[in-house]
């Protein structure tokens, strides 16, 4: 869509995490169809995470909801599920996927840092697979603010670890070729500090695929896991 028809279009000159927005049919169509395994194992981690939470929610809002994987999973399981993206054909594909499962959820056009919802509308938010896009704490900062103004008790957000394995074997590749690393991680203390400016405070952390057996940890002898974790927190 050209930017001059477009009120939520993004051009070359913003932040490049920005012009990764999924704006055409063709770019949001490969997220769709993205590895079967891949898929379930996301939707697994999110699953655990919500069963786990100490008051079951009942509005949740997926922000962004890409074309819907999360969204969709949610109302699935019983949440009244919205989902919210920048992205045009993503919130066009999204919405194909809702008439097709035949559920009734809304999939709303919008920016997350100027969020169309008032203030603590939803019992959950959950922010899946977007904070390894942002490369500053800065920009972080401002989505986890911008979430958690429309949460009314709890916040899920995925992060790429900095201690696994995979993100230690990419900054070793970046100093040895200079290949660019475009999956940014983000240590916990980072993400709970965002949180606290914002009157939450954190309760658990996710990985995918859980713990590491102990033998593998034995073995290996430092415990990596996988780079996927899904931290919650919680309105003070």
């Amino acid at each position: 869509m050209a930017c001059n028809t477009s009120p939520h279009c993004v051009t070359l000159n913003e932040p490049e995490h920005r012009q990764r927005i999924k704006r055409t049919r063709e770019h949001a169509e490969k997220y769709l169809h993205r590895n079967p395994k891949k898929h379930a194992a996301e939707m697994e981690l999110i699953e655990r995470s919500f069963a786990a939470l100490p008051r079951r929610p009942r509005t949740v809002l997926d922000a962004p909801c890409g074309v819907g994987r999360a969204a969709i999973f949610l109302a699935k399981k019983g949440y009244d599920s919205t989902g919210i993206d920048l992205g045009d054909a993503a919130v066009e594909i999204a919405r194909e996927q809702v008439r097709r499962e035949g559920l009734q959820l809304a999939i709303d056009h919008g920016d997350l840092l100027a969020l169309p919802y008032d203030d603590g509308q939803f019992d959950a938010v959950l922010c899946f697979r977007l904070l390894h896009h942002l490369p500053t704490a800065e920009y972080r900062g401002e989505i986890i603010k911008a979430l958690c103004r429309v949460s009314n008790d709890f916040i899920l957000i995925s992060y790429l670890s900095p201690y696994s394995f995979t993100s230690i074997k990419r900054r070793i590749r970046h100093r040895l070729t200079g290949k660019k690393i475009v999956q940014n991680t983000t240590a916990l203390n980072e993400i709970k500090g965002h949180f606290a400016a914002n009157g939450f405070t954190f309760v658990q952390n996710f990985i995918q695929g859980g713990a590491i057996p102990v033998q593998k940890i034995i073995h290996s002898g430092v415990p990596f896991v996988h780079s996927l974790n899904l931290a919650v927190f919680s309105k003070r």
